[in-house]
């Protein structure tokens, strides 16, 4: 009885953490940009009317899946539910951003719900794959938490909803390609994708990992597979969105060339938690990355580096080709491989101060 007790007060006191920063990195990201209110390009009212421009339209998941919800709400709770909210402006009174349409005051307030769902979801599901690949527990959850404090700066120069679901399709699928479950990534294929198309390329980044698991043919169906489903996703909610305004993409090429001789694009400062902290690719931003990379690389499985690779190329290219500078939000395919590294500095850390003492 001794030893339950003492696991539910551990598990009970990791739960209490995560909820916690998460709830702290989560309120940053809010308090920045909240669902783009007021936008008509991509705002939270313009992507419940399916009016938005391309590609922001596409993104429908969250959108469709709130609008369900609230469609299947009785008529007098529903009249009920949104005469409380208006009154009480639970989420205006606490964030200077937050503009809610009253006519979707309800998907605004399930949208808010759904999206700290899935961060909290997010960073439980990145502490255990950190917790696994260190073999450090408390590596892994130190990694898991510091990512839920520092994801704002990653979001400063542009936040979406969409952003913070991708996270926990990243992490959940990096982790059932860790354990070979393809039946499972195959099915979280087109959920992930209809949320955002970056999920496609993320996935071409986990063949290494599926390839520890089979042989190569296999594994290159496997990747393949969850590609082709991922793609034929895309293809479909694209022609549904065909007669909205905007582009699939814009190049941005000359835009990073101009950008890299900018010397005043290396300090810029953005106000998060408060406090005037960096933004984009702010130097000491850049070093701490630099060291994180120089101290965890070689801790990584050969498999894990492959990713990497594979991730930085993919990124990289579609980084400089149509991402404004500085967005680093769109960076995302190489959050897994960052935090895992991570975890490796966090972890020699404690290592080292432990034979110091």
């Amino acid at each position: 009885m001794g030893k339950k007790i003492e696991w539910f007060i551990k598990k009970y006191m990791v739960f209490f953490l995560i909820l916690t920063v998460s709830a702290a990195g989560y309120c940053g990201f809010f308090s920045k940009w909240a669902f783009r209110d007021g936008a008509s390009s991509m705002g939270v009212t313009a992507m419940l009317e399916e009016t938005a421009r391309r590609p922001f339209v596409h993104r429908q998941l969250l959108p469709q899946a709130v609008k369900y919800v609230a469609a299947v709400i009785p008529a007098p709770a529903k009249e009920n539910l949104e005469k409380k909210l208006s009154e009480g402006r639970y989420i205006e009174s606490r964030y200077a951003e937050a503009h809610i349409p009253r006519q979707y005051i309800i998907e605004y307030y399930l949208m808010y719900t759904f999206c700290f769902l899935a961060f909290f979801a997010s960073i439980w599901i990145l502490r255990s794959l950190l917790s696994e690949i260190t073999k450090d527990k408390v590596a892994g959850t130190l990694g898991a938490m510091l990512f839920a404090v520092i994801f704002p700066f990653f979001e400063v120069l542009g936040g979406y909803y969409y952003d913070i679901f991708e996270l926990l399709f990243m992490f959940w699928g990096s982790q059932l390609a860790l354990h070979g479950n393809y039946v499972a990534l195959l099915l979280l294929a087109p959920i992930a994708e209809a949320n955002k198309e970056s999920f496609l390329f993320f996935l071409a980044t986990l063949y290494p990992l599926n390839r520890t698991h089979f042989p190569l043919r296999k594994a290159m169906a496997i990747t393949a597979g969850t590609i082709l489903v991922a793609g034929l996703t895309y293809l479909y909610i694209r022609q549904l969105y065909v007669g909205n305004p905007g582009d699939m993409a814009d190049w941005r090429i000359m835009d990073h060339l101009k950008n890299m001789f900018q010397l005043e694009g290396y300090f810029y400062t953005t106000s998060i938690y408060g406090l005037p902290l960096g933004e984009g690719m702010f130097l000491p931003h850049v070093l701490c990355v630099f060291l994180i990379v120089r101290k965890g690389w070689h801790y990584m499985s050969a498999a894990w580096r492959e990713h990497a690779k594979i991730a930085l190329v993919i990124n990289g290219i579609l980084y400089f080709m149509f991402v404004l500078p500085d967005e680093i939000r769109d960076l995302s395919l190489l959050y897994v491989s960052f935090m895992i590294l991570t975890a490796f500095f966090i972890r020699d850390v404690i290592k080292k101060n432990y034979r110091i003492e």
